[in-house]
């Protein structure tokens, strides 16, 4: 499943990660790192990143693909670093699989003054064109509610205070093929979670909707639109 996850998987817009991201040569730790999806565009931007990664066999195929990151099999709540050594604590589509208030004291363990703890999700867009509205009716691979919007991170967020933080979306284009939607489909929680027989149903109808979406418009693949939805928690200091 790693390997799959890292193939069919997308990586973060560039202008999102810029804005979730200190400048270089900051140091971040990517917690939840998994296969490395966002820990390739953190290297690629000049930083110092921790990978923080339980799974082993998500670890292994991160450390291959990411050999300029340290690679850590620790998870949330032991970051392996020392107090106020990290500029930044990021996580991409990961922190709903966290306990979130042992992790928020963590991430303020190791955070800088000033520092803070900055979170995406990749959510489908909203639809707007024909086509999009006859994809919309099947389950959405991400829950824009509880994942992307900010009052549903704000609940995932219960040490936060509102000043404390901030949000901001980008909107991305992902060309998905029938193939590629299904088989990104095949690596969500909600899909690993069925039987084989319901995953096998769920995704030959998830591939055979975005094939009758191309065939109609003679296309091999069609322009999915998508939103990084990031927020950023700044911890005020404590008194």
């Amino acid at each position: 499943m790693a390997e799959e996850y890292d193939r069919w998987r997308p990586s973060y817009p560039v202008d999102a990660v810029t804005w979730l991201a200190p400048p270089p040569p900051a140091r971040v730790a990517d917690i939840g790192a998994g296969t490395g999806r966002l820990t390739s565009p953190l290297l690629a931007r000049g930083l110092a990143v921790e990978a923080v990664e339980p799974d082993p066999r998500m670890r292994a195929v991160l450390a291959r693909t990411n050999p300029a990151a340290r690679c850590h099999g620790s998870d949330s709540t032991a970051i392996p670093t020392e107090d106020g050594t990290l500029d930044a604590v990021l996580s991409a589509d990961a922190w709903h699989w966290f306990e979130p208030r042992a992790t928020m004291e963590e991430v303020r363990r190791v955070l800088k003054p000033g520092g803070w703890l900055g979170l995406v999700w990749n959510v489908v867009a909203e639809p707007v064109e024909p086509w999009e509205f006859e994809l919309a009716g099947a389950p959405d691979m991400y829950d824009r509610s509880t994942k992307g919007g900010p009052e549903g991170v704000k609940q995932r967020l219960p040490l936060a205070a509102e000043e404390e933080l901030e949000f901001a979306q980008f909107d991305w284009v992902w060309h998905l093929s029938p193939e590629h939607r299904a088989a990104n489909l095949a690596t969500t929680s909600m899909a690993i979670a069925m039987s084989s027989s319901e995953r096998e149903e769920y995704l030959a109808a998830a591939r055979s909707e975005l094939q009758q979406v191309c065939d109609a418009a003679g296309q091999s693949t069609m322009p999915i639109r998508h939103r990084a939805s990031c927020t950023r928690w700044t911890p005020a200091a404590r008194g």
